[in-house]
């Protein structure tokens, strides 16, 4: 039934986390049976010989977290046979459709369709306490036993999972995904960005990893490494930016929002329907005026007609005929034309590792240079546009509903 366990710290009281095989059913345990699970557990803890101070035990199957068992008091290793436990388990069945996303980058996370949800909840709870003599009696749960908060797991890159609270695990993704020189509104901004695309993808059980495949984390240790003598101003910051707006999350029509983001417009922004062909009307272009202020802003990138050939497979020298051949409301390639063939702006950008669909076309005797401005898809928030309006005197909450149009911002 448990096939490994983990102990964590959170506000410094241990938790301990219990892994569980996808085979135990407990949305059809019996009451009559709730005393076994619990049993197991105890005999689990004591075979193993867990030395654990803390009095919460939570369950987790497939990295989902399904419920709390709360102890009144910690227990001792070899006492076990005597602590009383009161249970609460929550069970969550979810029935959803769910269709497969292209990713570019952690920014740059692409949305197929909308996808359709349905989550049915289902409580059982144990008032059943185990005495001395295994007799039981009805014992009530104690409100401020109640765990309120939201753990998310994450893949970690290693392989390894590891299980966090919501916001802890926020401080780290705005830690990799923002840098923390920005202005405190636009990581505000950021912060409510990624627990949207945190709490939506709990809701459908989606596996958070900790690179580009979906929303980038850095443990404590890794920022530390990552911002050496500035480590403490930047995370208290940062953390500072996550508490500030714990609980809040952006929703259109009552549901969350496929919160995407870039790291640089072209001055606007970019229509979801021009970069995956599904048209959200919180995606739509806006002006982004700001972004130029990014270093680099603007790129140039040399590419030999041979590695233009290789990428494309399509025959490519000095002679071919390669032009813009339309535009993007937001003076993006749409298509382009090489030769007789007509190839998507998007397609051409990925194919060829450009930073940008704004694209100018330099040919030259051995190569071509593309210049390029912004970084990213175009989609969704501009991380420099939004550190701009943030310098300008914006709100973090002025920001977001600039570059997502007509979200609700809802708090927990």
């Amino acid at each position: 039934m448990i096939t490994r366990y983990e102990i964590i710290k959170n506000d410094n009281e241990e938790r301990l986390l219990l892994y569980l095989d996808y085979n135990y059913e407990f949305s059809k345990i019996p009451s009559e049976d709730k005393k076994t699970l619990e049993q197991r557990i105890i005999k689990y803890i004591k075979d193993n010989k867990i030395l654990f101070s803390g009095t919460t035990i939570t369950l987790i199957v497939g990295g989902i977290i399904i419920g709390n068992i709360y102890l009144k008091e910690p227990i001792e290793n070899n006492k076990l046979e005597k602590q009383e436990i009161v249970e609460e388990i929550n069970v969550v069945e979810s029935e959803e459709k769910l269709v497969e996303e292209k990713e570019d980058k952690i920014t740059d996370i692409e949305v197929k369709e909308e996808i359709k949800e349905k989550t049915v909840e289902k409580d059982i709870s144990s008032k059943e306490e185990i005495d001395n003599n295994n007799s039981t009696e009805e014992s009530p749960v104690k409100e401020d036993n109640i765990d309120n908060n939201i753990y998310v797991t994450i893949r970690r890159s290693n392989g390894e999972y590891l299980t966090l609270e919501l916001e802890e695990y926020i401080i780290g993704v705005v830690g990799y995904e923002m840098p923390a020189s920005f202005n405190i509104e636009a990581l505000k901004s950021q912060a409510v960005i990624a627990r949207t695309y945190a709490l939506k993808s709990l809701s459908i059980n989606k596996t958070l990893t900790d690179d580009y495949t979906t929303q980038g984390y850095k443990s404590n240790v890794e920022l530390q490494s990552l911002w050496q003598g500035n480590y403490q101003h930047y995370y208290n910051k940062i953390r500072d930016a996550v508490l500030s707006t714990k609980g809040e999350y952006l929703t259109y029509n009552g549901d969350y929002i496929d919160a995407v983001y870039h790291s640089t417009s072209n001055g606007k922004t970019e229509s979801s329907s021009n970069v995956w062909g599904t048209y959200y009307p919180y995606l739509v272009s806006v002006d982004s005026p700001y972004d130029i202020v990014n270093p680099s802003f603007k790129k140039e990138t040399f590419l030999s007609y041979q590695d233009i050939t290789n990428k494309l497979n399509i025959p490519v020298d000095y002679n071919t005929n390669i032009e813009v051949a339309s535009y993007t409301i937001s003076n993006r390639a749409e298509t382009i034309k090489i030769g007789e063939n007509l190839i998507k702006g998007v397609d051409f950008r990925n194919k060829l590792g450009l930073r940008s669909t704004d694209i100018e076309i330099i040919k030259g005797e051995n190569g071509i240079v593309f210049i390029t401005k912004g970084y990213g898809h175009g989609v969704g928030l501009s991380q420099y546009g939004a550190n701009g309006f943030a310098n300008n005197g914006y709100t973090y909450k002025d920001i977001l509903r600039h570059y997502y149009t007509g979200v609700m911002i809802i708090k927990k």
